[in-house]
């Protein structure tokens, strides 16, 4: 194995999601957009009902 080179790199030195199409795709944007702002929702749920089970408020 060479030296100069860690592994897992590329050895041109190029990133290959670089030229990735889904970061110009509207639909991805938004899809990552809404899947975000629904996991922060349930995190939040989540967390008011843990706390009704413990008796914290």
């Amino acid at each position: 194995m060479s030296t100069d080179e860690p592994d897992g790199q590329d050895p041109d030195g190029q990133d290959p999601a670089a030229n990735d199409p889904a970061e110009k795709d509207p639909a991805e944007i938004w899809g990552r957009r809404i899947g975000r702002g629904l996991g922060a929702v349930a995190l939040v749920v989540l967390a008011w009902l843990l706390g009704r089970q413990l008796h914290l408020w």
